[in-house]
């Protein structure tokens, strides 16, 4: 377990090699949209991916450090706000984290996390 810096414990997912991140990732196969400012973005690649904690996003030009509004239609409405925190070069894609979930869009977010892991689409 590692400690937040608010008392509450973060659990950390092991995973071989060099990966550090706290939540394993899925393929994901869904069109995402965003919203950046005023500007609705809608990314349909099928090689993005998602975790409890945030989503990769295969696609240039998105600002660093921006703060975003994600939204998956499938299988049911999920929204979260977040923001790009990392952008990745080599694969043409930015990292967006998860800032603020509803107690409502947590679910819906571990449905679609479920429907991804029966479909059996692999991890990321």
């Amino acid at each position: 377990m590692l400690l937040q810096s608010s008392g509450s414990a973060k659990e950390t997912v092991s995973m071989e090699g060099s990966n550090t991140r706290t939540f394993p990732r899925m393929l994901l196969d869904r069109p995402v949209e965003l919203q950046i400012g005023g500007e609705t973005i809608r990314v349909d690649n099928p090689t993005n991916n998602l975790s409890a904690g945030g989503l990769f996003l295969h696609g240039a030009g998105l600002p660093l450090g921006a703060a975003v509004r994600v939204r998956i239609q499938e299988p049911r409405l999920f929204e979260a706000d977040g923001h790009i925190c990392n952008s990745d070069l080599r694969e043409s894609g930015v990292g967006i984290g998860f800032t603020s979930l509803s107690g409502w869009n947590r679910e819906a977010l571990n449905d679609l996390i479920e429907d991804l892991t029966l479909r059996g689409l692999p991890a990321a």
